[in-house]
């Protein structure tokens, strides 16, 4: 399956010396939580769509793209504790959302950096939806969590069979 890369980024990050610095924003949601924690992978805070997201340095693998079910890993500083505290007292897995764009598309002179008025404003170059976090652990320093899809080959087919009980318009 081929992916939509813009041509800018291709040249940057096939270029032996870039300027460009991808940004990884991640956006971590569950019923239970009030606001949802948007943090980017950068040392200064960025708005993106109308939110803050808070510079944080996170390591993350990016999704698998095989014939497997899309699998990924993301350990996070438990700097202050509050990520952890919070992602820990949740019952169920919370959602998560990976989105990569790059930093020529925002103005690095202000904080917290903003998108360039451009037209079409910045250009997406890799998203991921509809993810869960599974496989917690949290310590004093870290907070560490699989990242996974949801996983088509465990659904029961058919979900849903057309019968009269059903379907009873398709009777007659």
């Amino acid at each position: 399956m081929s992916k939509n890369v813009p041509i800018s980024f291709r040249k940057a990050s096939e270029s032996q010396f870039s300027e460009d610095v991808d940004l990884c924003f991640v956006t971590i949601s569950h019923l239970e939580l009030s606001d949802p924690i948007r943090v980017v992978w950068d040392t200064k805070d960025s708005v993106k769509d109308g939110f803050t997201f808070i510079g944080f340095q996170f390591d993350i693998v990016l999704l698998s793209d095989d014939e497997n079910p899309p699998k990924a890993s993301l350990s996070i500083q438990n700097v202050d504790q509050v990520i952890g505290e919070t992602i820990r007292g949740l019952n169920t897995p919370p959602r998560m959302k990976i989105e990569l764009l790059s930093s020529v598309d925002f103005d690095l002179t202000v904080t917290p950096r903003v998108p360039l008025n451009n037209s079409p404003g910045p250009v997406l170059i890799y998203s991921a939806d509809k993810l869960f976090l599974t496989n917690v652990k949290v310590d004093v320093l870290t907070v560490t969590a699989d990242i996974v899809g949801w996983n088509y080959l465990q659904r029961v087919w058919p979900g849903v069979r057309a019968t009269q009980e059903t379907f009873p318009g398709l009777f007659r």
